[in-house]
């Protein structure tokens, strides 16, 4: 047994790949009789939802369905057992490389998808999933299971030329408790059916539809929906944004082409009835083109496109078997996506790259909430963000070779009376970002052995004061820290707003955060025994200044030119960017209330200064902070001056909720406290907007004025 290695039953942990929404994965070590010894994956329950009832079923559900699916071509399920409360399951290790990495790999050397090797993918993975759609229960009644994210990151090929589906992880037996059309919306954009995109009910075609998609891809070497923004993705799989593949300059006979194209039908009455009669339709178009193909041909691609990674991986997995891995060995297992994710660091690659993102299930709200009074917050500032989260799994495309995805709740609200609200609303319900690890963090762990964190997660959230994907990137430095730091893991949940923080944290499912000081003011109301630990420090300061901003080229020279005007306002629950320009605009002598023409919420505060720069306010509200680091993030400070200063508060503050351990407390306290960016990273500062370069003692007498600010804005003149 190896030194680091941690006991699950029969199983030795060597090491962690990834933690999710409801589990951990870990490469493991199955000891069995006589000294003979296989590598498996273990998927793991997290310990702190072993006891809630709805995450387990869901688990089970996944494993129970995984477990029927005995074919050739579908990840083979091993185990489904209990250590200490905590359900497991224990699936075969592919050593393989995924569809995307070979993307990824021959588009580095020019390389394109010959026809042989896209019709051996298509053959198998459809074989795969023909079994999959035809699983019946005992009493012979079909289960009518659904995958939802075939992706070219779930189809993994193996150096003998076969092809494995992975990733029952958001699948779903339409006959169970919780039906398909559940409001959920699971997968990964750029290959969702129409009917996915729309929230319909779903059945087996719409698994054919993102085969088709894979089958388009590999044919043509691009992205088939890949467009600017997500909701522009969706927009175009709705449509039916399909350009035939010899429209692309790719040659191919008429009768593949067609087969392909079939599949890509937006009307799914009109797609192949099943995966089987699309692979009859297929191969036959195949071999009256002359194409000859199966696993040999596939095999021979593999070699000469992944030869390398693969020998390398077979290495580390021997290594495995004799000591912990290293982080750089870890990372060696992790299959490339092309896209900035945890895994992937450092791959790009043009006509590949993968802006969209897993989305087992993400558990977001749709914006179109119930904001009074005034404009609701732009589509793009009320996203969910979760970093190795305590709810949602964010990684692009784990590698591992039996990779499974979790289960959680998803809720997309106020969007079923409209299709296009519904379109909308499932890019606002499922968007989450990637978050990236800083480089020169990376390398100064690379050659340390990690050690598996089996403790109960300190999960961890943070109020969206600037785009959740700028502060996921930056919050997951600080979130490597603590777990190195601590020896627990840490999920890090970026929430949809402000007043979502506050409701997460009284529900239970965040024990940790950091609250900008108005939030932390009213929440400590509710909440008395909410303890602050520590500052952050911006730039070295542990406080900011409030601001009103205009355009530099707008004729506004003071308070008074802005009467009737419309401003940009952050959230109702921020400090700077709501609730002391009010209070300014009150001692000034003024009713906010009927001073101000309009407002227009803009989420955060790096929107608050790009909705102002696009001419939806005449001034916008914001922190010191924020303008600072303007530049940073693509903002042209120059054309915006402060107009006034609106007060001064304490930086944001990592608070603690009464029901999480003492000791747990002082511990994390400690370690924000010895927090050193320019130790720990090489850097002075941690974040373009965060600007974190410490964090200081906490107290709560340091919020009176604010409170006095609070008091005296809620009293009408």
């Amino acid at each position: 047994m190896s030194q680091n290695a941690v006991e699950l039953g029969k199983y030795e942990l060597v090491s962690r790949l990834a933690m999710g929404g409801m589990a951990e994965l870990f490469l493991a070590r199955e000891k069995g009789m006589a000294g003979l010894e296989r590598l498996v994956v273990i998927k793991r329950i997290l310990p702190h939802l072993s006891h809630q009832k709805s995450f387990v079923d869901m688990f089970l559900r996944e494993a129970r369905i995984a477990a029927r699916l005995n074919h050739p071509n579908i990840v083979n399920i091993y185990d489904l057992n209990t250590s200490e409360g905590a359900y497991y399951i224990a699936m075969e290790y592919i050593h393989g490389t995924t569809v995307r990495e070979l993307q990824v790999l021959a588009g580095e050397t020019g390389s394109k998808f010959p026809l042989d090797v896209m019709v051996s993918i298509i053959d198998q993975a459809a074989r795969g999933l023909h079994a999959a759609h035809e699983l019946r229960d005992l009493d012979g009644k079909m289960l009518g299971v659904v995958h939802r994210d075939v992706s070219p990151h779930n189809l993994m090929c193996t150096p003998q030329g076969n092809v494995k589906l992975l990733d029952f992880g958001v699948a779903k037996a339409t006959t169970g408790l919780e039906m398909t059309f559940s409001g959920n919306l699971k997968g990964k954009f750029a290959y969702m059916s129409p009917e996915q995109c729309h929230r319909s009910h779903l059945d087996r075609r719409s698994d054919i539809f993102s085969l088709g998609i894979i089958a388009w891809e590999l044919c043509v070497g691009q992205r088939l929906f890949k467009r600017n923004t997500e909701l522009e993705m969706l927009q175009a799989i709705t449509n039916g944004d399909v350009a035939r593949p010899s429209s692309m300059g790719r040659k191919m006979s008429i009768e593949i082409e067609d087969v392909i194209m079939k599949a890509l039908s937006l009307d799914r009455e009109r797609r192949f009835e099943s995966a089987e009669e699309m692979r009859h339709a297929l191969v036959d178009a195949a071999k009256a083109a002359g194409i000859e193909f199966g696993p040999d041909r596939l095999s021979s691609f593999v070699g000469q496109v992944a030869g390398k990674q693969l020998h390398e991986r077979d290495t580390t997995m021997k290594n495995a078997l004799e000591r912990a891995l290293t982080l750089h060995e870890r990372r060696n297992l992790l299959h490339r996506t092309g896209s900035h994710t945890v895994e992937e660091i450092d791959t790009r690659v043009s006509g590949f790259e993968d802006p969209t993102k897993t989305i087992p299930s993400a558990s977001m709200q749709s914006v179109v909430d119930s904001t009074p009074d005034h404009d609701k917050p732009d589509a793009n500032t009320s996203l969910e963000t979760v970093i190795d989260p305590g709810r949602v799994e964010h990684t692009a495309s784990k590698s591992r070779a039996a990779s499974s995805k979790s289960v959680s709740r998803s809720v997309v609200q106020n969007i079923e009376s409209n299709p296009k609200h519904a379109i909308f609303g499932a890019l606002l319900g499922a968007l989450m970002a990637a978050a990236a690890l800083g480089a020169w963090w990376y390398s100064k762990t690379l050659d340390k052995p990690e050690t598996v964190l089996l403790g109960e997660p300190m999960t961890f959230g943070w109020a969206p004061t600037v785009t959740p994907e700028q502060l996921a990137e930056e919050a997951e430095l600080v979130r490597g820290y603590l777990e190195n730091a601590l020896g627990r893991p840490v999920p890090m949940v970026v929430t949809k707003d402000y007043d979502d923080l506050r409701v997460r944290l009284m529900d239970g499912e965040i024990d940790y955060a950091m609250m900008p000081p108005y939030l932390y003011v009213t929440t400590k109301e509710e909440i008395p025994g909410l303890e602050p630990l520590a500052f952050k420090s911006f730039d070295g300061a542990p406080a900011s200044d409030g601001m009103l901003l205009v355009r530099i080229e707008e004729p506004i020279r003071s308070l008074e030119d802005l009467e009737g005007k419309t401003f940009c306002f952050t959230d109702e629950k921020s400090t700077t960017g709501y609730i002391l320009p009010r209070a300014h605009i009150r001692r000034q002598g003024f009713d906010p209330d009927t001073f101000i023409g309009s407002v227009h919420w803009s989420g955060n505060h790096i929107q608050v200064m790009k909705d102002l720069l696009d001419g939806k306010c005449s001034a916008a509200a914001t922190y010191s902070g924020s303008f600072l680091s303007a530049e940073s993030v693509g903002i042209k400070a120059g054309r915006l001056r402060t107009l006034e200063s609106t007060g001064i508060v304490p930086q944001d503050v990592v608070v603690a909720m009464p029901r999480t351990k003492e000791a747990d407390r002082k511990r994390l306290k400690e370690v924000l406290i010895a927090f050193d960016p320019e130790k720990h990273f090489g850097q002075k500062i941690v974040g373009k907007t965060q600007r974190m370069e410490a964090f200081l003692p906490a107290t709560d007498e340091a919020y009176n004025d604010l409170r006095e600010a609070i008091a005296s804005e809620s009293q009408k003149p």
